[in-house]
């Protein structure tokens, strides 16, 4: 049997019509070009309610659901037509995430999973006049219609679903037994609502006569079932397989067309096309059959040849039908010229039908499905046949040519699945989908030139280099095979992030997903050890487990989970990331370097298959991240902050617009290009995670949580660091620490030059060896030498290691203050900060002196079992940082250097008062550094207009710069208002607040874990290094001017200079940085200490349950016995199996779990 067919959606057919009118009227002797295709499945689609092996028939109707300009799927999962021989199915909500259709069902259409169908055919349309698409779903075996209803955005923008109405809107079918095949809407009765037209069927000619369901929208989206008034016996089919609505007579009203075949019904007596004209009232009492006899089992209606008049194009058991319009009497008869195509690709069968311009030559080309779905099996041996459209008639261009892509399949969507202008392929296969892109953007004359190299985008190899004669030179990822699993899918993982947007707290979560998976592929079969995730509780969410026997030795088993777990996560993960082709190439490419199958998708587990497992930990983490505060289903989107100062345009000097000099600037650029390299869609950056403290954590408690409330929304910030210095108009309360701050910037801006003469030596015997910092906002300065820059600190007279002391290292301040910002900005090859820790403690695992005891003691670990432990070890600290910092840094909202030194030069100076210049909240003085603009300045201006200004001597920015690869800025005066920190032009300062700084909250915590985890604080060798080639290294300039080797004893030196390089590089003032460092040290210690409570090998008490047994009714592990837990346990209250909240472990969540576990002991600590 065959579905129905779909006309080109709406959204098309403006550019169609465009593009017509230009082939008549401008070029007027353009040739169609034929096709090149290609298959990228894996880049661009996501599943996860569904297999990608899915094996169900289906039908698919492309509609862009959230209004967001990508068009989306609706698929609905089917079975034959005649018996139903299994349950109904659920069906498919794809949303387009800029060129990648990502399975959302769970998250936005969940009651495709809980109402599953008997689905036969689907159509989009807005019923209610909200203009939101809604989705109409036909059902046989009985089965009512269904209606999903688009319940459109919240006030923040987020589109909110779809939701099923059909109880409320849809009336009860009870004129026939609802056997439906086909759908389709209009306007029947021109009251301006979407009427709709189902056509029923029965399987043979022992069923008898089928009534179809006209049912009347009565403008509110509420139906009536008038079939039976309206249409009378013209609602009699057969076999009725398709149908559709358009006005076939030129009369102004829509009439019905509708197919019936397989056996003769009255009235018409005969198989057939049989159009239903409607008399201007919505009354149907004429017919006409316009394929009589034949065997024509599907039809698309379109003006095929431009006359005006609407062509029919025929799918027939025998032969296809192309039927181009003649001349037609209104309501009486229609007059075709009908053709036999005889194409041998597509007769003997047939299945659904579409049109749309594919060569973008004005007029519509079919594509067929080739699978005739009535008559198993699926096989078809034949291909989808693709047809193009030549003057009005059909060409076969590719003949009998097979291509495995396009065999095997029950329905296609066309749609421009990445908005390139070119229509792409959906197919519906027997086992599976493809989805088949067109590689042919020379046609694409329209196309956007972001660029502006004269080259289309859809054809420009680097979009946004405006050299035309650019090449590509990304590759997909490649790492090695010679390190241990774990291993390399971190590698790969690091590689993503550097392939993906500098989202610190995404990245974060990311390493932290990842390093659970890994440790749960161990640890599930290590007896002594516990698996982190799997039955663990993570503030309600609880992912379900057996237990696991490896089928396979051990070692293949835990490689086998590990592989697949995190290819299926990094593939969900970095679907949408700026070089998401090659990632995904490079994630196929190195599992078919392990041997690894990727169509295995099973996440059955229970046979003791590895590779099933980690199908099952990817599937399970990918839900719980769905659902964990982060708002990954909306691409991590902000759902309540906005900010309240206006952008500040860092092209034009100052910054008069600013309203509160405390609170977060956005910033606007020409072109914003993030420190992974990738170009930010529009000028203007949002703020970046300012809700990330009510993201789940690891080991942050509700004893470090302090909650604020702003707008209605609450902002969690753990381990609050308290109210950052604050800039005041009359520079009372913490304002001189403000102005403070922020003055040390510029003067460590000005320390920036290579030629100054200024020599240090930067080895470990003069830096590092700080074991204390300040507490207090008011002594935090003493940390610092703000005139000579640095922080005083003893170094280290010998090197544990070697016995000897510590080699001098001598180079340019200018250098080393240079190489210090661009080196720790993100990493050297910006994997963003948790990614950068991860690659130095890759560095530390690599080093040939480094021991692989646990804490320094003990056995010798293997390479795997040391990597899954100290990467859960790091990965759940820098997730609890991200979560910590962002949280503070949503809530406390602080400014950048940026805002501060622009906004306070608008005002002045505050040092004296007697100036004209003077404000108590502006600039202060400080001679060489900080200064007046005096008349015989060279900064005076030709008339003067800059006397007076505040001036720096600071960074010339890279305005003084003509090539970064020969020049540098240096230093020199500057206009205060017009101050830029060193960062690349096209970045600026990070798109979020500063307070508190994330580069000191992330490396302390890192530093601290690293420490704990090898047992010794310093590096291997008793240094760790990292060498910048002189006029190589740097890329905001050329430089540096010599080799600056950048070496640290410990790993708490090398976090001291990660969290410095921030204020040389203009990003913090002091105050930022201080509070991160404490946090860090809190944060990475807590974390470790709950990771370490789950290796079970001799260095805890702790066992798998013992959280469970020494505190059964602390629900949510926060170690209180509180509200929380008394929620979780009335959600679970009554279940029988698997329950959360069985306190007493007797089987059941009853009222003496209620009394005995949580009042009995409500309010208390766990002992």
């Amino acid at each position: 049997m065959k579905s129905t067919v779909h006309m080109l959606p709406n959204t098309l057919r403006p550019a169609l019509t465009l593009a017509m009118i230009l082939s008549v009227f401008w070029i007027p002797n353009a040739q169609a070009q034929w096709l090149d295709w290609d298959v990228q499945t894996e880049s661009r689609m996501e599943l996860f309610s569904v297999a990608i092996s899915d094996d169900e028939e289906k039908d698919l109707w492309p509609a862009d659901l959230n209004k967001d300009g990508w068009t989306d799927v609706i698929v609905v999962r089917k079975q034959p037509f005649s018996a139903a021989s299994e349950p109904p199915k659920s069906d498919l909500l794809l949303i387009n995430q800029q060129g990648v259709l990502v399975d959302m069902t769970m998250e936005l259409a969940p009651e495709f999973i809980s109402n599953p169908s008997f689905a036969r055919d689907v159509y989009v349309v807005d019923v209610d006049g909200d203009t939101w698409d809604d989705v109409v779903i036909a059902n046989t075996f009985s089965q009512q219609p269904m209606l999903y209803m688009n319940l459109g955005e919240d006030s923040l923008g987020n589109w909110l679903g779809l939701a099923d109405e059909s109880a409320s809107r849809f009336p009860t079918l009870i004129s026939d037994d609802p056997l439906i095949c086909a759908i389709w809407s209009g306007d029947l009765t021109g009251n301006g609502a979407e009427d709709l037209y189902f056509v029923n069927y029965r399987v043979n000619s022992g069923g008898g006569t089928a009534k179809d369901f006209l049912l009347i929208n009565d403008g509110t989206g509420h139906f009536t079932d008038d079939g039976e008034s309206r249409m009378g016996d013209l609602r009699n089919s057969a076999f009725g397989t398709a149908g559709q609505i358009h006005d076939m007579d030129g009369d102004g009203d829509l009439d019905l067309i509708k197919n019936t075949t397989l056996y003769d019904v009255p009235p018409w007596n005969s198989r057939g096309v049989i159009v239903l004209f409607n008399d201007g009232t919505g009354n149907f009492n004429s017919w006409d059959n316009i394929v009589p006899n034949g065997s024509p089992y599907m039809f698309e209606i379109a003006d095929f040849n431009g006359d005006g008049l609407l062509d029919v194009y025929v799918v027939d058991d025998g032969s296809d039908k192309l039927l181009t319009a003649t001349s037609h009497t209104a309501d009486v008869s229609l007059g075709f010229n009908t053709v036999n195509l005889g194409f041998s690709s597509s007769n003997g069968f047939g299945g659904n039908v579409h049109a749309a311009d594919l060569d973008l030559d004005g007029d519509y080309d079919v594509v067929v499905s080739d699978v005739d779905v009535d008559i198993p099996p699926c096989n078809s041996s034949r291909r989808i046949a693709i047809y193009e459209n030549v003057n009005g008639t059909f060409n076969d261009p590719y003949g009998n040519t097979i291509f495995d892509w396009v065999t095997n399949s029950y329905d296609v969507a066309l749609l421009d699945i990445n908005n390139d202008g070119l229509i792409d392929i959906l197919s519906g296969k027997c086992q599976g989908y493809d989805v088949i892109m067109s590689n042919n953007c020379d046609l694409v004359a329209t196309s956007a030139d972001y660029d502006l190299d004269g080259i289309p985008d859809a054809c420009d190899v680097c979009p946004t280099n405006p050299s035309p004669d650019c090449t590509e030179t990304v590759e997909y990822p490649v790492v090695s095979t010679d390190n241990s699993m774990a291993r390399q899918w971190n590698d790969m993982l690091l590689e993503s992030i550097r392939g993906d947007y500098a989202r610190p707290t995404v990245h974060a979560r990311n390493l932290w997903h990842s390093s659970l998976l890994m440790w749960d592929a161990w640890a599930v079969m290590e007896p002594s050890a516990c698996p982190a995730f799997l039955g663990q509780d993570y503030a309600g969410f609880q992912s379900p487990f057996d237990g696991f026997t490896p089928s396979t030795d051990l070692a293949t088993a835990r490689d086998e989970a590990i592989a697949f777990g995190m290819y299926r996560l990094l593939q969900h993960r970095f679907a949408n990331a700026p070089q998401a082709g090659n990632l995904m190439t490079g994630y196929d490419v190195h599992m078919d370097t392990l041997g690894y199958d990727v169509t295995f998708t099973s996440t059955d587990y229970s046979l003791g298959d590895g590779r099933a497992l980690g199908n099952y930990l990817a599937w399970q983490l990918i839900a719980f991240g769905l659902q964990d505060g982060s708002n990954e289903p909306n691409d991590y989107a902000n759902t309540s902050y906005t900010p309240i100062n206006p952008p500040l345009i860092v092209d034009l000097p100052g910054n008069a617009t600013v309203l509160d000099l405390n609170r977060w600037q956005p910033l606007t650029l020409d072109l914003f290009i993030d420190q992974s390299g990738n170009p930010i869609p529009g000028e203007t950056p949002e703020f970046l995670s300012p809700e990330w403290g009510q993201v789940t954590s690891w080991a942050l408690t509700d004893a470090d949580l302090t909650s604020y409330t702003r707008n209605g929304f609450e902002y969690k910030v753990y381990h609050d660091p308290g109210e950052p210095a604050l800039h005041d108009m009359n520079g009372l309360g913490t304002s001189d620490i403000y102005l403070d701050g922020h003055s040390m910037v510029a003067l460590w801006s000005g320390m920036l030059d290579p030629t100054d003469g200024v020599m240090w030596d930067i080895s470990p015997a003069s830096i590092g060896n700080r074991d204390t910092y300040p507490t207090t906002l008011e002594t935090y300065a003493t940390l610092y030498d703000a005139t000579n820059g640095g922080s005083p600190s003893l170094g280290h007279s010998i090197n544990p290691s070697t016995g000897s002391a510590y080699t001098l290292n001598m180079v340019p301040r200018g250098d080393y203050a240079r190489v210090l910002a661009e080196f720790w900005a993100d990493g050297p090859d910006s994997e963003t900060p948790p990614g950068h820790w991860f690659t130095i403690l890759n560095y530390v695992s690599d080093h040939p002196q480094l021991v692989k005891q646990f804490q320094g003691e003990g056995d010798v670990l293997d390479d795997l079992e040391w990597d899954v432990k100290v990467y859960l070890a790091l990965g759940s600290a820098m997730h609890d940082c991200a979560v910590s910092s962002w949280g503070a840094k949503g809530w406390y909202d602080s400014s950048r250097p940026i805002t501060a030194i622009r906004g306070m030069a608008e005002l002045g100076q505050s040092t004296d008062s007697a100036a004209n210049n003077y404000h108590p909240g502006g600039l202060p003085l400080i001679p060489g550094s900080i200064e007046t603009v005096e008349a015989v300045d060279d900064l005076a201006g030709t008339l003067g207009e800059n006397v007076g200004k505040i001036k720096l001597w600071a960074w010339k920015g890279s305005s003084a710069i003509n090539n970064v690869d020969t020049e540098f800025a240096g230093v020199g005066w500057v206009l205060a208002e017009a101050w830029e920190p060193y960062q690349r032009p096209s970045f600026v300062s990070p798109p979020f607040a500063g307070y508190v700084s994330g580069h000191s909250t992330y490396s302390r915590a890192a530093a601290e874990v690293l420490t704990a985890f090898t047992g010794d604080a310093y590096f291997p060798g008793g240094m760790g290094t990292f060498l910048a080639p002189a006029n190589e290294f740097l890329v905001f300039e050329d430089g540096p001017s010599v080799d600056v080797e950048l070496q640290w004893a410990t790993y708490r030196d090398a976090s001291d200079e990660c969290s410095l390089s921030r204020i040389y590089g203009g990003i913090h003032p002091y105050f930022d940085d201080v509070p991160g460092r404490l946090m860090g040290i809190e944060i990475g210690l807590d974390a470790y200490d709950r990771t370490v409570s789950f290796f079970g090998d001799g260095t805890t008490v702790l066992g798998c349950d013992a959280d469970l047994g020494t505190c059964p009714a602390d629900l949510d592990n926060d170690g209180f016995i509180v509200i929380g837990d008394l929620l979780i346990l009335l959600s679970d209250f009554g279940c029988t199996s698997n329950c959360i909240a069985d306190v007493n472990g007797d089987g059941a969540v009853t009222v003496a779990d209620l009394l005995d576990g949580i009042l009995a002991n409500f309010g208390q600590p766990c002992p």
